[in-house]
C-alpha cells in the first residue's frame, strides 16, 4: 500500500502537468487530503527529502505554505476555522523547516522553507518556538556561508512577519551586530552580504512603523547604529563595479559573472536601506 508520501508526490507530479484536467483533479485530491491525520507532516517530509526529484520538493513546500495558513493557527487570516496539526507534529514540522531553511544547498528550498518558517514563526514565536531566533541569530554568527545566507533569509522574512515592538528591542543590538559583521566582510559572497544589507533595512522599516509610539527607544538605537553602518554603506555606494560579463561568462555561468550580479544586488541593497529605510526614519526623527 502506498504510504501517504508516495500518494503527495504523484499528487504534486500531476499538478505540475500542462493539462490543465489532470492538474485540477491533483490540486482537489490535496485539498481533500488537508483533514488526513499527518498530512503537514508528509508534506514536510517529501520538501526535505533528497531522493525526491527538486521541482516536487519545491511544490510540497508552496503547498504547505497554503496548508499553514489554512490549517496551523488561528492567528492567520487564511485560517478555516480548524486547526489540523498535532503539537507533536508541529514541533516536528518546525524543525525540519528550519533545517532546510539553514541548511539546504538548494537556493529554492531554501527560500521555500525559510517562508513557510516566517508563516509559522508569525503565529508560534517566541510562545511555542522560543528557540528560532536564537538559533538563527547563532547561525548568522557561526555558521558556514551557505548556512549564514539560509539564515538571514529567515531573518529577514521573520522580521517582516514575527516582530512586535518589545521582540524588536530585545534583540535588535545582537542582530544589527551580527549581519554588520556579515555584511562588511570582503570574503563573503556579495550576494550574502547583500542579504545582511536587506535585513539592516528591514529593521529600519518597523522602525518607521513604531516611530510615532517609541521615539526615544528609536532615536537612541538610530543614533548608536548609524555612526557604525552610514559610513560603510557611503563606502559602498562610492565603490565601482567590475565590468560587466561577456555574452560568454553568462553563457557559461562563469563565476566571474555570478560576482558581478552579487556586486550589483549588493549595491542596489545600498542603495535601498539610505533611499527608503534609512531616510525615513531619520526624516521623520530629526526634524521634531
Amino acid at each position: 500500500m502506498a504510504t501517504l508520501e508516495d500518494q503527495i508526490i504523484s499528487l504534486l507530479g500531476a499538478t505540475l502537468s500542462n493539462l490543465e484536467t489532470p492538474r485540477k483533479a491533483a490540486e482537489q485530491q490535496l485539498l481533500s487530503l488537508y483533514h488526513t491525520p499527518g498530512f503537514a507532516l508528509a508534506l514536510g517530509s517529501v520538501g526535505s527529502h533528497v531522493g525526491v526529484p527538486l521541482n516536487i520538493r519545491q511544490a510540497s513546500l508552496l503547498y504547505l505554505r497554503q496548508f499553514v495558513q489554512a490549517a496551523w493557527s488561528s492567528e492567520f487570516d487564511e485560517f478555516k476555522g480548524v486547526v489540523l496539526v498535532s503539537d507533536q507534529d508541529k514541533a516536528h514540522l518546525r524543525g525540519i523547516l528550519l533545517d532546510l531553511a539553514l541548511n539546504c544547498p538548494e537556493r529554492k528550498l531554501k527560500k521555500a522553507a525559510s517562508y513557510v518558517v516566517s508563516k509559522i514563526g508569525s503565529a508560534d514565536f517566541p510562545e511555542e518556538w522560543a528557540d528560532l531566533l536564537p538559533t538563527v541569530l547563532r547561525t548568522v554568527q557561526t555558521g558556514n556561508e551557505d548556512q549564514v545566507s539560509g539564515a538571514l533569509k529567515v531573518l529577514v522574512d521573520l522580521i517582516d512577519d514575527s516582530f512586535n515592538e518589545e521582540q524588536f528591542f530585545g534583540v535588535a543590538h545582537e542582530l544589527v551586530g551580527s549581519v554588520y559583521r556579515v555584511a562588511t566582510n570582503d570574503s563573503i559572497n556579495p550576494l550574502t552580504r547583500a542579504l545582511a544589507v536587506s535585513v539592516f533595512r528591514a529593521c529600519f522599516d518597523i522602525l518607521e512603523m513604531i516611530l510615532e509610539e517609541f521615539k526615544a527607544q528609536v532615536k537612541s538605537f538610530a543614533d548608536e547604529t548609524l555612526g557604525t553602518w552610514i559610513p560603510f554603506l557611503i563606502t559602498i555606494l562610492e565603490s565601482k563595479l567590475p565590468p560587466p560579463p561577456t555574452v560568454q561568462e553568462e553563457r557559461q555561468k562563469a563565476q566571474s559573472a555570478e560576482t558581478y550580479r552579487g556586486l550589483v544586488a549588493f549595491k542596489l541593497q545600498t542603495v535601498k536601506v539610505i533611499a527608503s529605510g534609512i531616510s525615513g526614519v531619520t526624516a521623520n526623527l530629526y526634524r521634531r
